[in-house]
């Protein structure tokens, strides 16, 4: 990658909140390729890593991420020696988010060299544009990650009730400026380019690089040899935004299969209550960093089953297509853009239970077409969302 005569130096952000998902593996299996293409580029990283990662980048320096409020001059020192770090890369990558304040730095410090690849909005803000619901109620992580990012105290009092408001509307407003001072924004989805341009008031719609799933998996499905298990797989954290409840109530009166869920969160105990009292078998196999057991996982199943009530892109259907399963997936949002209705999977309204019944019992009880949506599936993931291809247009993006 060069401008000019000179090669162009690239820097990689990205700091988790609070877990190691799918965006979390998109950064990392980015960076991996980009330093396979030859380059020039560093990653800065703050959060979980799975052991699979770790052992990948066991000989790969990855550097820290200080966070944007420094409380102590040491803190300061070490906030500003990162920003005139910085000024060495000719292009920063913010991959899917930083913290906040941090971030409003960056935009204002060095604006015209940052690069935002969007996997979704700050949600904490946004959340009521979304669904209407309290962002609180949602998330799993908000509160730890407040506290990792701000120190308990401050934290506490910006998300107490009588704070939350005023803390909801200042960060919008600092999310405002902070996206309208980036030299690029890049969508993950065609849904979420429409979206951003709305909620920022983007002049155009930001240009599109679809994800790719994590090339470990992908090795995995390679070697894939499990029997297939009698169960539906979801995977996701369990928050009522992603809307395991109409799973359950659509395997009501599915009598042949049971359900596997992949994912933790404040609903386990009520999504358990509810599957004891519809008589629902539902097995929750909790949070899974192991690349190897998530993998099984897909490799057992019959069909992944992904409902989420706002999804700007999805990465499980495009993992569960690398092990040859369908997919059962949600209108609202980016999954229609990775599933083929009625060829490798179908798309359905997330609270239409019955329908989703309907699509459950076929895929179920017809083994032939399911084994065929999951061959056309396959052949869809590995033509389309390849990491080879989602960097190479990451990187055209990054250089125009």
């Amino acid at each position: 990658m060069r401008s000019g005569d000179q090669v162009m130096r690239l820097a990689i952000f990205q700091q988790s909140y609070g877990r190691f998902g799918g965006a979390e593996r998109l950064a990392f299996s980015h960076y991996v390729q980009l330093k396979r293409m030859g380059v020039d580029v560093t990653f800065y990283y703050m959060g979980r890593v799975s052991p699979g990662w770790k052992e990948r980048l066991r000989d790969e320096p990855v550097k820290n991420i200080p966070t944007g409020i420094a409380t102590n001059p040491r803190q300061f020192r070490d906030l500003s020696r990162f920003l005139g770090e910085l000024k060495g890369f000719d292009r920063i990558i913010i991959h899917h988010h930083v913290e906040p304040v941090l971030a409003f730095y960056l935009s204002k410090y060095l604006g015209p060299r940052i690069i935002w690849y969007s996997g979704s909005v700050f949600e904490l803000p946004w959340e009521e544009v979304i669904t209407g619901i309290d962002y609180r109620r949602i998330s799993p992580t908000v509160r730890r990650t407040g506290s990792e990012f701000y120190g308990g105290l401050l934290s506490s009092i910006l998300l107490s009730n009588p704070m939350y408001g005023l803390t909801a509307r200042i960060a919008r407003a600092l999310d405002i400026a902070t996206v309208r001072g980036y030299g690029k924004v890049i969508a993950n989805s065609h849904f979420l380019s429409k979206f951003l341009a709305r909620v920022y008031g983007l002049n155009e719609p930001p240009r599109v690089v679809y994800p790719a799933a994590d090339p470990l998996l992908e090795h995995l499905a390679l070697k894939n040899h499990v029997q297939e298990q009698d169960y539906m797989l979801a995977v996701g954290s369990l928050i009522p935004l992603k809307n395991v409840e109409t799973m359950i109530m659509a395997a009501t009166t599915v009598q042949s299969s049971k359900v596997v869920v992949i994912g933790d969160g404040q609903e386990m105990s009520r999504l358990k209550d509810l599957a004891y009292e519809r008589n629902v078998p539902v097995e929750f196999r909790g949070t899974m960093d192991n690349e190897e057991d998530l993998a099984q996982a897909y490799g057992e199943c019959k069909f992944l089953v992904h409902l989420s009530l706002y999804e700007p892109f999805g990465l499980t259907p495009v993992e569960a297509g690398l092990f040859s399963k369908p997919s059962i997936v949600t209108n609202h949002g980016g999954p229609p853009e990775v599933v083929v209705d009625g060829v490798t999977g179908f798309i359905v309204d997330p609270r239409d239970h019955r329908f989703i019944r309907s699509k459950m019992k076929t895929l179920l009880d017809n083994d032939s077409l399911r084994q065929e949506m999951g061959r056309h599936a396959r052949e869809n993931i590995v033509k389309k969302f390849t990491i080879e291809r989602s960097t190479t247009k990451l990187l055209e993006e990054v250089e125009n």
